[in-house]
């Protein structure tokens, strides 16, 4: 995850980050978590998708609400109405 950040810079690589859609997996103990389409700020070097802040909400939400399943593996699509 990524607050504001300074000058659209990746905190890892030093490459410049654009604003787009990513796929983002959750890792525990015993489940993994891939949400689909969350907005992001992806890095055009390394790649990597910094959470962007707007969706730390839904996501954290979305992952409570699944955690319950105790499913081994999900697949989700991320939705701006999903209920926090």
């Amino acid at each position: 995850m990524i607050g504001e950040h300074e000058n659209d810079i990746c905190p890892l690589c030093d490459g410049h980050l654009h604003t787009g859609t990513a796929n983002i997996p959750f890792i525990f103990e015993d489940t993994i978590v891939v949400v689909k389409g969350v907005p992001a700020e992806i890095c055009d070097n390394c790649h990597e998708p910094f959470l962007a802040g707007h969706a730390t909400d839904q996501v954290m939400a979305l992952l409570k609400q699944l955690k319950q399943l105790h499913s081994e593996l999900s697949i989700v699509t991320y939705s701006e109405a999903a209920p926090v």
